[in-house]
């Protein structure tokens, strides 16, 4: 079974675009692929393994992508969230088909949270399940805004020890940042570059960042998405660290608020990167919330499930 160091790296044109993406682990029957929607500056060579290979065990097929004018893919960066969804939404209704699919769950990582709950409310039959990570909404009452320090960190030209703070708060996290980016940025080194792989694309920066930055604070400034979201008939699991510097835990808990099906899990003495931080308890939560072992909300659109039919605390 591939692996995220293992997995080859494919191509599929949509609308002109070449999108690079991975399948990782097997098919299921019983369940759809998990569409992995990666943070502001990451590539498809940058997921942490432990996070991809945990998913896998769990017994679904990963997709991991990387997003127009980004990585591995051509095209221009968006300049919206906006148009990242709809770039997606292209993939999806070319890739879908020649997987016999036609639904994915989504999991969005901090920014790929922004894209994640913008294709929800455009193509909502596109979409099973969401996991919504280390993320928050768009503009909107409530909400806190990230120190410009730290802002300033994740947007810095090029990500260094600072930046691994930002995701890890060494004063709750200790070493767990400095392991997660030998992990990330390292996984594909075996064979990045050989048998018609790519080298490996690593975190972004220069011009790339700069059009990316205004697609991130564009999302922050919209008030429309956060108005939507009770439009979102979806079962959601919303999970943050406690201390999250980035995108404030506050917001994922009012993320989760706007969201009538969603359960909101926090992760203790960690951050932004608490994914990462605990990457076998959240494969596992993730696993089980995909297969409906979480409780649901008791009805929602005006609709009652059957009784006994909730879903089940483990």
């Amino acid at each position: 079974m591939a692996t995220q160091q293992t997995a080859k790296t494919l191509f599929l044109n949509a609308q002109g675009i070449d999108y690079a993406y991975r399948l990782i682990g097997n098919s299921s029957a019983v369940s759809p692929p998990l569409l992995m929607l990666n943070h502001v500056r990451a590539t498809i060579d940058t997921w942490d393994p432990e996070v991809i290979n945990n998913l896998t065990a769990t017994g679904r097929q990963v997709i991991t992508y990387d997003y127009a004018g980004l990585g591995h893919s051509g095209g221009h960066i968006a300049p919206s969230i906006k148009v990242f969804a709809l770039n997606l939404l292209a993939f999806l209704t070319t890739l879908l088909p020649a997987l016999g699919v036609n639904q994915v769950d989504v999991l969005g990582f901090s920014m790929g949270g922004y894209v994640a709950q913008q294709l929800a409310l455009d193509a909502p039959d596109l979409i099973r399940n969401l996991v919504l990570a280390g993320t928050g909404p768009s503009l909107g009452p409530d909400l806190h805004r990230p120190m410009n320090e730290v802002q300033s960190t994740v947007f810095s030209p090029e990500p260094g020890p600072a930046t691994i703070a930002a995701f890890f708060p060494p004063f709750t996290t200790g070493d767990e940042g400095a392991a997660w980016l030998s992990r990330s940025t390292g996984s594909r080194s075996a064979i990045a570059g050989k048998n018609g792989e790519p080298e490996i694309a690593q975190f972004t920066s220069g011009e790339s960042l700069v059009n990316l930055t205004q697609a991130y604070l564009t999302w922050d400034a919209d008030p429309v998405p956060y108005s939507l979201l009770q439009t979102i008939q979806k079962d959601v699991l919303v999970t943050s660290g406690s201390n999250d510097l980035i995108v404030p835990t506050q917001n994922s808990f009012v993320l989760a608020r706007q969201l009538p099906r969603a359960n909101y899990v926090v992760f203790p003495s960690s951050g932004h990167g608490h994914l990462f931080q605990y990457a076998g308890y959240f494969s596992k939560l993730v696993g089980e919330f995909l297969d409906g072992k979480l409780p649901t909300a008791p009805f929602s659109a005006g609709k009652a499930p059957a009784l006994g039919s909730y879903g089940n605390i483990n």
